[in-house]
């Protein structure tokens, strides 16, 4: 019974611990019956003692059969004595129960004011966090730049400190990459600069634990910008435009990047760790080394004008790279760089798309093997440049599969698996 009665009162304790709520900042409520007299939680510990004695009693009364007790006259000075002990003892152990009932409402109150402090000094936190990230962003949407510059820094200050929040911070710092570039405002692409840099050295250090998400939509980066953000989670360049730089595309984790409506007009392009381009379009110098190229990349209802397409190295990686559904004009394919080949392995492949009035240069004699997979695409005025003694020795050959050649020939010595297409040329 005495068990019973010890696992009631852990059970009363606690329903009332899962009676405890918590406010917006994590911290439990004080809760009013916290405040009531003490009088009434001693009377409650009393009450709850006096149930625990009588049933104790009772239960040992009921194991020793209800004995009946002696008359009075019957009890000398020894047992009158024991009674008094007994009777001490009992007034003791209510003693006991008072003073244990004081110092729980004791350890009550403590923790109370502990849970105000902290909920005080959480409401402090939150408010400066607060007139931090206000004051940053004033500073991000002042007319001079160097007001700007300091609140990138402020802003980014901020992010390190408020880690709960640090993804409304990162997105601050995007949507200022997003906003419209000042033409011809150097001191505003100085700004813009930085940011970049403050968040590629942050995502690689300081931020690295965090799974944050980047969002630059529409953005436009120039000025020798290299893209290399490496955050965790999405990266969205939707619609971005890369111009006047190079840009070495593919953080290390490409699988989460979107290049969906992107625009490429750069000086040159290089391609490294993957990606996935949708509706993209490219211009300029588009490099692929073989030899550095880690991840897929795919290339779907993507636009090349008057593009030079690059593909260089030992060539055993180059069936990373597919196009499906593409369109080229006045293109310039260039796989003169590629120094070794393999047949049926390696092969750039290029699948439902069309190329017009572009180039195919095969150069480089002394290399033989598969350089390029065409399959079920259309070849349009196109031309190839080859060495003139490849009839004696094998070259760089193209694979055709449901090819549609108009106004173009290809030299019989550089293809393969050639299928019958439509007349007009081939």
């Amino acid at each position: 019974m005495t068990t019973a009665a010890v696992l009631a009162i852990l059970a009363v304790g606690r329903v009332r611990r899962l009676r405890r709520r918590r406010n917006r900042d994590g911290l439990r409520q004080v809760e009013p019956w916290r405040h009531r007299p003490i009088t009434g939680s001693v009377l409650q510990w009393m009450a709850l003692a006096f149930a625990v004695a009588g049933a104790t009693g009772a239960a040992l009364l009921w194991l020793l059969g209800f004995p009946s007790f002696p008359a009075g006259t019957a009890f000398g000075t020894t047992e009158v004595l024991e009674l008094l002990k007994i009777a001490l003892a009992v007034v003791a152990g209510l003693g006991g129960v008072v003073l244990l009932a004081v110092n729980m409402r004791k350890q009550r109150v403590a923790e109370s004011e502990h849970l105000l402090a902290q909920a005080k000094d959480g409401r402090e936190q939150a408010q400066s966090f607060n007139e931090r990230f206000g004051t940053a962003a004033g500073q991000l949407a002042h007319d001079n730049a160097a007001v700007r510059l300091a609140g990138l820094y402020a802003m980014a200050g901020l992010a390190d400190d408020w880690v709960a929040n640090r993804q409304i911070c990162v997105d601050v710092l995007c949507g200022y990459l997003r906003l419209p570039a000042r033409k011809d405002d150097l001191p505003d692409a100085k700004v813009r600069e930085s940011v970049l840099r403050v968040l590629r050295v942050r995502l690689a250090d300081d931020w690295r634990g965090s799974a944050l998400e980047l969002d630059l939509t529409g953005a436009r980066f120039t000025d020798q910008t290299v893209l290399r953000l490496e955050t965790q989670r999405a990266l969205r360049l939707d619609h971005a435009v890369f111009e006047d730089g190079l840009f070495i595309v593919g953080p290390a984790n490409a699988y989460a990047v979107s290049y969906a409506g992107a625009t490429f007009r750069g000086p040159e392009t290089r391609f490294q760790d993957g990606g996935i381009f949708i509706g993209a379009q490219f211009t300029g110098r588009l490099v692929f080394d073989t030899d550095n190229l880690w991840r897929r990349f795919a290339f779907t209802d993507c636009v090349f004008t008057e593009a030079t397409i690059v593909v260089k190295g030992l060539g055993s990686r180059a069936s990373l790279v597919t196009f499906s559904g593409c369109t080229f004009d006045e293109c310039l394919f260039d796989f003169s760089g590629l120094v070794q080949l393999h047949h049926g392995t390696g092969a750039l492949d290029i699948s439902s798309s069309t190329l017009r009035k572009g180039t195919v240069d095969l150069r480089g004699g002394d290399v033989g093997g598969l350089a390029m997979w065409l399959r079920d695409s259309k070849l349009e005025g196109m031309s190839f440049e080859v060495d003139p003694t490849d009839g004696d020795r094998p070259g760089k050959r193209i694979g055709l599969d449901g090819v549609e050649l108009v106004e173009t020939e290809i030299p019989d010595a550089h293809v393969t698996g050639r299928d019958p297409w439509a007349t007009g040329g081939g």
